[in-house]
């Protein structure tokens, strides 16, 4: 919550500056700031970010605790809301990847609550990996993908997809139990002996993410105030998609090439045939039929 607080000032801004409120602006970039040094001062731990402290001031998630010293949400904020740094970023989603990944999505957390979680924790009165305490819950897995594609790990964000979609787990149907056409709200994680069964159908907000991650995040399509950044973060091996969109009332027709198997970038962009610079379409080159190449 502490790095959606952190992104909500990046939206401010931009609203900010749109308004030309320089008093506001000026407020909004001093905080946010702080607010980043706080964070980075109180929340790093040498390749993650910590879950967060209790009132009594311990901490959780730090990587010297001996049970759950490793969490997802965290990381993938860390990234979602821009507060980590380039090398920060690297190294927490690649601990979430050598440590939480599963074949079902990753884990919220490593190892499960036994022994010593702190005073009140929840995920303690579930046995380990159901729910809270080290399952797969699907919401944040959309948050993972979004974070992946961001970084411009087009085939982390895929696997990420494939994992934890229910379309791609038909094969499995005995060890999913739950509808083949929709997402539960958690799937039991590794240290389970029914690892890979899901539970709790329709009761979760993971369509709403997981469509976040793949519009925004695998395929690119970013708006914003003036028009629309285009980033696809795919898997290499993708030589070419379309993408067939409604945008502020006009139809874009977008053809992405990747030629040369790239998982992320932007070699050259033209909208109705005229070259743009960089990745961004502004919506003042928008036409009722809108032919937009971009060539990766």
């Amino acid at each position: 919550v502490a790095f959606q607080f952190y992104y909500a000032f990046t939206v401010l801004r931009e609203f900010a500056a749109c308004r030309e409120d320089g008093r506001y602006l000026d407020w909004l970039e001093r905080e946010q700031k702080k607010l980043r040094t706080l964070l980075n001062d109180l929340c790093w731990d040498g390749d993650r970010y910590i879950r967060g402290f209790t009132e009594a001031g311990e901490v959780i998630g730090n990587h010297s605790a001996p049970e759950a010293n490793l969490w997802l949400n965290p990381q993938s904020w860390a990234v979602i809301s821009g507060l980590a740094d380039g090398k920060q970023a690297q190294l927490a989603m690649n601990s979430v990847y050598n440590r939480l990944n599963t074949d079902y999505g990753a884990i919220l957390m490593d190892p499960p609550y036994h022994a010593h979680a702190f005073d009140g924790a929840l995920a303690v009165i579930y046995n380990a990996g159901v729910k809270e305490n080290a399952g797969v819950f699907s919401q944040s897995q959309g948050w993972l993908i979004l974070a992946e594609a961001l970084l411009g790990h087009g085939d982390r964000a895929f696997e990420y997809f494939k994992e934890n979609a229910p379309s791609m787990q038909n094969d499995r149907a005995e060890i999913r139990k739950i509808e083949p056409y929709c997402y539960g709200q958690f799937t039991e994680g590794p240290a389970s002996p029914n690892a890979g069964r899901s539970h709790v159908h329709w009761l979760t907000g993971t369509a709403s993410t997981v469509m976040v991650g793949c519009v925004e995040g695998i395929l690119g399509m970013r708006p914003d105030l003036e028009g629309l950044k285009i980033a696809p973060s795919i898997p290499r091996e993708w030589k070419a998609l379309e993408i067939e969109k409604d945008f502020r009332g006009k139809r874009l027709h977008i053809l992405v090439e990747n030629p040369n198997g790239r998982e992320s970038g932007c070699e050259s962009l033209t909208v109705n045939g005229m070259p743009m610079e960089g990745n961004y379409v502004p919506e003042a080159c928008l036409t009722a039929r809108t032919e937009i190449v971009l060539t990766m």
